[in-house]
């Protein structure tokens, strides 16, 4: 899972990333797609933030590579340079491709393609986080935060449900939800729509 290096890495990085599949389903074969990068100072208390882009279908190694991720890319589409307003400044950032079929995330079970929804994404999200965790359980305590953008507008609150749920029915902190966050999001199309027109 850990990444030695990207191509076109500069040179200089003070922090570590890693990247890979998380199986959600063994029995259908589906395993979601993610990039971490830790923070360079304080990773060992800094929070752990999930972000998830929207669409539906839009991948969120888009939020990583052009948005808040560590890096850019630059003007020669083959080399990297670091985004000095990367939220892994102050985080430690998970990009997650959900639901499968979206970016790098798959099924082997092709009706998994055709019976999707938001209830089976914040599933699927939820078990790819506690299998995660299982995997890093240095952050299983760690404040939680869940972020993103357009149609993430609907995936933010019910993984963040989910959570909730699942924590109540254990009876325990399985994930130490701490808070949501959402912009330019589609949780409803007619609003998103009138924004755009009074915008312009």
């Amino acid at each position: 899972d850990k990444i030695g290096a990207l191509p076109g890495q500069p040179n200089g990085v003070d922090f570590n990333h890693y990247s890979g599949y998380v199986t959600v389903d063994s029995k259908a074969g589906r395993a979601l797609f993610y990039y971490f990068a830790e923070s360079p100072n304080n990773s060992s208390t800094n929070p752990l933030v999930l972000w998830l882009n929207g669409g539906p279908g839009c991948s969120s190694l888009i939020g990583a590579m052009t948005e808040l991720g560590p890096f850019r890319v630059n003007n020669d589409g083959e080399t990297l340079f670091r985004n000095n307003f990367a939220w892994n400044n102050v985080a430690n950032v998970i990009f997650l491709e959900s639901p499968a079929g979206v970016g790098f995330s798959y099924s082997n079970t092709s009706s998994d393609y055709q019976h999707t929804g938001d209830k089976s994404t914040a599933r699927d999200a939820y078990t790819f986080l506690i299998n995660w965790l299982e995997r890093f359980p240095q952050y299983k305590t760690r404040d939680f935060y869940i972020t993103g953008e357009s149609y993430a507008g609907h995936y933010v609150p019910q993984l963040a449900y989910t959570i909730f749920l699942n924590n109540k029915k254990a009876n325990q902190t399985l994930i130490n939800l701490k808070g949501i966050a959402v912009c330019s999001n589609t949780k409803s199309i007619l609003l998103h729509e009138i924004l755009i027109l009074n915008y312009f």
